[in-house]
């Protein structure tokens, strides 16, 4: 029978250990917070004296291939394809890849842009699964279509990049509509600096129905009608512009995120494509091409900007939401365990002093302290060792600090683009505020789940069901949006 002096001691030690915790990831917050907020003025200065009509007309702008990989997308896929193929942008190709879809996503991109089968000479670098048929658009010659066997989202994208043709590619979900500028301003620093940049990644916004939220004219979206959603949205802005934006000023950005991803294609060749030994692709490329290149000692850069260029789709159900974040915390756990050799080791520069101790200490571990806090509540309760007062105080207090970084986070984006209506920032403000008590609780689990699942050796994808829609015209009468899992 353990004693109640050992209890005593272990809740002690359990309450210090989750302070210090706790004290250290806000004030590191608060750090990158300020950090981020100097990079987006930049950034947000240099956006608005960029000349992007000269950027667009000139013949000296580096082609772009864009890589789509779709899975069951019926519902998306048309929309986003067309939100591609209207980039002001003045070379570029789209490679969609339909990686043995189960729904008829093929079937309408067919009839959609009256695909025809051709011969397409290409080079097999990387591998991946067997192709069916290469197809190509009547009236649209920038636009491919790849329909293959399923092998996972890394292969679909090994696929799309042995039929790329240029020097820079571009890697985009297909549940994502994006904004006429999108690929100018993901490309405006690496024209810059060719050399030295080896990846661009940049914010993406959040709704229930990115089709209609994102006017692709105006690069303005509009906020989801659902709470649920938005926090979602801010969850986004905290993580682009108040971490993102700091990692990639200290040279130390680790996870461009496959939503919107630009890398040099010399570099993802010379690295051997995608991994699909990861359950995601996205942390991982980007944590081994910090590896290789400080290894190496070349000089790089991978950035990350304040830009908001296209919308994706948010989960509209709490279930939905816990199964898409366990599977993120599962592949956070997948790529820190692989590259744990570089924390804390000062070969690797920032990256191994600041960002990987940053992810095994406030993301790795995050959810074990986070269930040792939540089981100490009701231990102390039991042998009478509870201060409300206390707890409500310090309750309150992380409230208060958490809602105030985010809300200035959402201050910092309007400020830089006047994103908002004023009801629009005054819903955002309120739901900053409570966020720590209405949405965390919800994140925590899923990370939780994520850990847990990774202990098991877990690796299927998990894709959560699509949206229900008001209707989507280019869909059948007996179809409806895909919610079938992708092969890992």
């Amino acid at each position: 029978m353990i004693s109640k002096s050992a209890i005593l001691v272990g809740l002690y030690w359990a309450y210090v250990v989750c302070f210090v915790h706790l004290l250290g990831a806000n004030l590191l917050y608060l750090t990158m917070f300020i950090v981020a907020a100097v990079d987006n003025m930049i950034r947000n200065r240099e956006d608005r004296t960029e000349d992007y009509d000269t950027l667009a007309s000139s013949r000296f702008t580096i082609p772009v291939s864009v890589i789509v990989p779709a899975y069951n997308e019926q519902s998306m896929i048309i929309p986003c394809v067309r939100s591609l193929l209207a980039q002001e942008y003045p070379e570029f190709e789209v490679i969609v890849v339909n990686d043995g879809s189960k729904d008829a996503t093929f079937d309408i991109l067919t009839r959609e842009f009256e695909l025809k089968p051709r011969q397409v000479f290409y080079r097999r670098k990387l591998s991946s699964a067997k192709i069916r048929g290469v197809y190509r658009g009547t009236r649209e010659p920038r636009l491919i279509v790849v329909d293959k066997e399923n092998g996972g989202k890394a292969d679909a994208l090994n696929c799309g990049i042995n039929m790329s043709r240029y020097r820079y590619l571009c890697f985009v979900d297909s549940d994502t509509v994006f904004i006429r500028k999108a690929l100018l301003k993901g490309m405006r620093l690496a024209i810059k600096d060719p050399a030295r940049v080896l990846g661009v990644t940049s914010l993406i916004n959040i709704s229930t129905e990115p089709e209609t939220a994102c006017q692709t004219d105006s690069g303005e979206t509009r906020l989801a009608p659902s709470p649920f959603v938005n926090f979602q949205h801010i969850d986004y802005l905290r993580s682009f512009l108040g971490n993102r934006s700091a990692w990639s000023r200290l040279n130390f950005m680790l996870c461009t995120i496959g939503v919107f991803s630009i890398w040099r294609r010399d570099v993802i060749m010379e690295m051997g494509g995608f991994s699909p030994d990861f359950t995601c692709e996205d942390i991982e490329i980007s944590f081994r091409a910090h590896h290789r290149h400080l290894r190496e000692k070349r000089p790089y850069q991978i950035l990350s900007l304040p830009d908001g260029v296209g919308c994706t789709e948010g989960p509209s159900r709490i279930r939905s939401l816990i199964s898409q974040r366990a599977r993120w915390q599962r592949v956070i756990n997948e790529t820190v365990w692989h590259y744990r050799r570089m924390a804390f080791n000062p070969r690797y520069g920032t990256v191994g002093l600041i960002g990987l101790p940053y992810y095994v200490l406030y993301e790795v571990l995050a959810p074990v302290l986070e269930i040792t806090a939540l089981v100490s509540l009701p231990v102390a309760w039991w042998i009478g060792f509870m201060d409300w007062r206390g707890f409500f105080l310090y309750l309150g207090s992380m409230c208060f600090l958490t809602g105030s970084l985010t809300n200035a986070v959402v201050l910092v984006q309007d400020a830089g683009t006047r994103t908002y209506r004023l009801r629009e920032l005054a819903m955002l403000m309120i739901l900053g505020a409570v966020e720590f008590l209405v949405y965390r609780p919800v994140l925590s689990f899923a990370r939780l789940k994520g850990t847990w699942d990774f202990f098991k050796g877990e690796k299927r994808w998990h894709k959560f069901e699509r949206n229900r829609r008001s209707g989507n015209p280019r869909l059948g009468a007996g179809a409806r949006a895909g919610s079938g899992e992708a092969a890992a």
